[in-house]
């Protein structure tokens, strides 16, 4: 049944989110018939001419044939964290797997440069597939997947002690050896929450559709556990907290001055760029009439993360001349002359005036890059080295708004228990005006070079106090994450880049979005078709109604058998017979957990829902004695009444003792469902209609043709109202006792 059910629902949450997924699907360029085109990954064969570009994924094993400053990440290979540097030529057979130049393997990632390549192995016969093959890979397991596994434990040991207890009880009444054997093998599975695998397959299938339609894909289940635990979410700005369209603002020489040079030059940069795309060259791109008719490609140095500029050579009127576009400091370090009006000048004299002018529009939040240039000789194959004796020429200053309902998203956020965290690459005074604008705390900014200088436990100490991180460096983002992991926090992080990926894989819950590198939603556990921390919390509550709805099942399950095996010690000492056969055992069990099929659909309160949700083994070993020994309490009462006051024989003892314990399990599933009053908080309809359906087939099932076979015969009607009673003085103590019980989880 468990099986079937768990099928069911992940086969039709499984079809919606497959709709999804294919909208996200990794691409690559390949080249067929001279024709470029872009086609899924996992549609290359052997002989495909793939086009590589900085951010892909590596589809296939492949040759290389031209190579661009190419340089690969290829640590899930080889386990070194730094780029390998490729390039065509040929190896003999026996060189190491991490000195072989002229080959890219399938799994891993472009770094900087670009490629063409020719694929000679595809699927499972890529060194990666071979791998693949030799080891079977496990998931680490989740601290909700961990909670489930203490609480087996829990469990396990209370059934083991009292089935043990009751077994030898009987054994030393000398009641019959096999009838209590059966009686206390059939207790130990009551006591085992059997539908429980169920109840999180349909929680988190039902959670994974319902995300599917918010247009969030799921790639892995069990994350929605994770993300009912978040509560500190880290994200870079651009397009989470911005609107994500970059617009060009100003070109302008060193003192601010308009240059339509400078404009021009920036935009031949991007034009002529070849390597991954980015919203700043876009955005170039898309600025209207511009003349660069006589302008030729002739050269260029892709853009990477150590150097944090591009450079092209362009030729016009029989001159080359190399353009470069890049972070200030970086460009800097590339110029020896700065251009004023019109006149070329050292630049060591210009020095401060060009970090004035970069601090003044840094300070106004908008983001800033220098553009150099240079003519140069035809001659010769161009490297990084010829990135030197350049002229400075200006600055390019660009502006992401912050989103309009920004504000109002970070208070939901904050009002649902979760932290955010801003974790940027962007200057300093870029990064302080956004966080002061959306209302963060800035007091505690740690910068990246400040990050560089700290001890790990310094970091530990200070990681807590800090909301913003600003330029900050790849490697960083992942020692910031782990940094929180270790201090207690579960962390998600949002990221969108190659250089986010590192980030994405450590965090809790990594999240990326449908438009970012293939390398970022390879490594991450959910993708966003829509770039916003609306849609993550969305995720998050049905996250913890996942966790909610799972510990309601686990409430009732452990109260009721615990309390119904305690009943059954105490009537093994008291009573000269069983008080339940085996079989009556197993049916009741059987039907009190039909419900409980119900619960994913259940609705949770929205007072459950403020908080991250964590395990407390200590708080459910509580539940579990308080309404456990409440049952037992009605259930010896039951026995009291049905001995002493009604002198029940032995079928009649059964009957009535049966029906009580399925009324009072299923009307406890609807009590401790929630912690308002029972009238206050409205069940799912299944859920309510299942509950209903057990209690009538409780009341009338001794009278049903087919009761015999169970042993259970129709009770007189004074002897089902007295049991009636009792079932409705339980549902009101109950209700009572659970407002001192159910506190905060």
């Amino acid at each position: 049944l468990t099986g079937l059910l768990s099928y069911i629902q992940e086969r039709n949450a499984g079809k919606a989110v497959e709709k999804l997924k294919a909208l996200v699907q990794n691409k690559v360029m390949v080249r067929r018939e001279g024709i470029n085109k872009e086609i899924i990954a996992d549609e290359v064969v052997q002989g495909d001419l793939i086009l590589l570009d900085a951010g892909d994924i590596i589809p296939a094993d492949a040759v290389i044939l031209e190579a661009n400053d190419l340089h690969v990440n290829e640590a899930i290979l080889t386990g070194e964290s730094y780029p390998a540097k490729k390039i065509p030529g040929i190896y003999p057979p026996e060189t190491p797997l991490g000195k072989i130049k002229n080959v890219v393997f399938k799994g891993t990632n472009v770094a900087s440069g670009s490629a063409i390549v020719i694929a000679v192995q595809t699927n499972q016969y890529t060194r990666l597939g071979e791998i693949a093959a030799a080891v079977s890979r496990h998931s680490p397991e989740t601290a909700f997947e961990k909670g489930i596994k203490k609480f087996g434990f829990l469990l396990m040991r209370v059934a083991i002690t009292i089935a043990l207890l009751i077994l030898v009880i009987n054994i030393l009444l000398k009641k019959p050896v096999i009838d209590s054997l059966l009686f206390t093998l059939a207790l130990a599975v009551g006591m085992t929450p059997e539908l429980l695998p169920a109840i999180i397959t349909i929680t988190l299938s039902m959670g994974a559709k319902r995300m599917a339609q918010k247009k969030v894909i799921v790639k892995k289940l069990g994350v929605i556990q994770n993300l009912g635990e978040m509560d500190i979410l880290c994200s870079d700005k651009t397009g989470t907290l911005t609107e994500g369209e970059v617009k060009v603002h100003s070109a302008v020489g060193y003192n601010g001055i308009k240059s339509d040079k400078v404009l021009q030059y920036a935009y031949l940069n991007a034009f002529f760029e070849s390597g991954f795309s980015n919203p700043i060259d876009e955005s170039l791109r898309n600025i209207p009439d511009m003349e660069i008719h006589d302008f030729s490609k002739k050269g260029e140095i892709p853009y990477d993360f150590i150097r944090k500029r591009l450079s092209i050579v362009v030729e016009v009127a029989g001159k080359h001349i190399m353009i470069t576009k890049g972070a200030l400091q970086n460009v800097l370090q590339c110029c020896t002359n700065i251009e004023t009006e019109n006149t070329v000048e050292d630049i060591a004299t210009f020095n401060e005036a060009i970090q004035k002018q970069f601090a003044i529009f840094s300070g106004r939040g908008l983001r800033t890059l220098a553009v150099a240039y240079k003519t140069m000789d035809s001659d010769g194959g161009l490297t990084k080295k010829d990135e030197t004796g350049m002229i400075f020429l200006g600055f390019l200053t660009l502006f992401d708004p912050p989103k309009k309902d920004i504000l109002q998203s970070l208070k939901n956020f904050q009002s649902s228990g979760i932290k955010l965290k801003l974790i940027s690459g962007d200057n300093r005074l870029v990064v302080k005006y956004l966080a002061e604008t959306i209302g963060l705390e800035v007091s505690e900014m740690i910068a990246g070079t400040d990050l560089l200088k700290m001890s790990e436990d310094a970091l530990l100490s200070k990681v807590n106090q800090a909301d913003v991180f600003a330029e900050i460096e790849p490697m960083q983002k992942e020692r910031i994450i782990k940094a929180l992991q270790k201090t207690g926090h579960a962390v998600g992080f949002l990221g969108d880049g190659i250089n986010d990926a590192g980030a994405i894989k450590a965090a809790d819950v990594g999240i990326s979005v449908d438009t970012a590198a293939d390398i970022a939603k390879e490594v991450a556990d959910i993708v966003l078709l829509d770039k916003s921390i609306e849609v993550i919390r969305d995720g998050v509550m049905e996250g913890r109604k996942t966790f909610m709805n799972t510990l309601k099942y686990i409430f009732v399950n452990t109260s009721a058998n615990f309390g119904n095996m305690v009943s059954m010690a105490v009537a093994s000492l008291i009573l000269p017979f069983l008080p339940l056969l085996a079989a009556q055992v197993l049916l009741n069990n059987f039907l009190s957990d039909i419900p409980a099929m119900a619960i994913g659909t259940d609705n949770v309160d929205k007072e459950a829902l403020t908080n991250p949700k964590h395990w407390n083994i200590q708080y459910i070993q509580r539940f579990m004695l308080v309404f456990g020994l409440q049952s037992s309490l009605f259930d010896f009462i039951t026995f009291m009444l049905l001995l002493y006051y009604f002198h029940a024989d032995i079928p009649t003892f059964r009957t009535g003792w049966f029906t009580e314990s399925l009324i009072t399990q299923t009307l406890i599933l609807l009590i401790i469902r929630t912690r308002l009053h029972i009238w206050k908080s409205r069940p799912s309809k299944l859920l309510l209609f299942i509950a209903i359906i057990i209690l009538l087939l409780a009341i009338l099932l001794s009278y049903l043709p087919f009761s015999p076979y169970f042993e259970l015969y129709p009770l007189r009607t004074n002897v089902l109202s007295g049991i009636l009673i009792i079932a409705g003085l339980y549902l009101v103590t109950a209700e009572v006792i659970k407002r001192f019980v159910l506190k905060r989880i």
